[in-house]
């Protein structure tokens, strides 16, 4: 009977030991996962001035994302692809600046981009801005007229006016508006769906904000709105495992759109 209580005994430690050992290894390829991501952060000032320009827009094209500039210039883009990437730096008033930048894995790669203010003249930027606003609303017609997801036209937007740009989505079906905040952007959520609140990933100009607000975005600059409720509305291109899009499009065209 002991040794029968020594052999379950030793058994036990033994899967005991393999448990732990388990557990150990899963920790290990977990640390390896995030180690292998890179970290892009840093300050964007104007060229002539050395002064922060904040809303300015960096994008890594390579990896597709990008994040925008708080009131001191800075901006952090985190978990991203260590590869070689082309950063590119835009601003309404100023010449965008491209360079590429090498992202390591494990490491948090700073920089600091200076923007050189546009000298172009009133009459070329005018021709500049109704092109790309054709292009945007050609794919917005298009997607519209399909019949998938919720839209807000130029022309609502005009009529209405916002204050702040989530006025444009108050009494849209199946989307809730938090209180403004003095001191903040309003937060908005879908309703339904596999989960009861979902918290949509923005897109602005076709490019993905993952550290942006919709209240971020100046309302006078919005041109257009499409609002996508689950993977069944949304277009190709933006497909994505989020539970909600929202795709604004701006009058100045401060970000291009990567994916036509």
């Amino acid at each position: 009977m002991n040794l029968c209580r020594t052999i379950l005994c030793s058994r036990s430690l033994a899967l005991l030991a393999l448990g732990f050992a388990s557990l150990a290894g899963a920790g290990e390829v977990s640390a390896q996962v995030e180690d292998s991501l890179s970290s892009l952060q840093g300050q964007v000032l104007s060229r002539s001035r050395a002064e922060p320009v904040e809303r300015a827009f960096v994008l890594l094209l390579v990896n597709g994302t990008g994040a925008m500039t708080d009131h001191e210039g800075r901006f952090v883009i985190q978990d991203v692809r260590p590869i070689l990437d082309t950063v590119q730096i835009q601003y309404f008033g100023f010449t965008p600046a491209e360079t590429t930048i090498q992202l390591e894995p494990g490491r948090v790669t700073n920089a600091v981009f200076l923007l050189s203010q546009s000298v172009l003249e009133v009459a070329e930027l005018k021709v500049e801005i109704r092109r790309t606003m054709s292009g945007k609303m050609r794919g917005f017609e298009e997607r519209r007229r399909k019949g998938f997801g919720y839209f807000i036209t130029p022309e609502q937007i005009e009529h209405r006016q916002p204050q702040r740009s989530t006025d444009m989505l108050r009494g849209v079906p199946g989307v809730t508006v938090g209180a403004s905040q003095a001191l903040g952007p309003a937060p908005v959520h879908f309703r339904g769906g596999s989960t009861s609140r979902c918290e949509p990933k923005l897109y602005l100009d076709g490019q993905p904000m993952s550290q942006m607000a919709f209240d971020d975005i100046t309302a006078g600059d919005l041109m257009a709105i499409e609002i996508y409720k689950g993977a069944t509305e949304m277009p190709a291109q933006w497909a994505t495992g989020a539970c909600g899009l929202l795709v604004v499009w701006t009058k100045d065209g401060s970000t291009r759109n990567l994916k036509p």
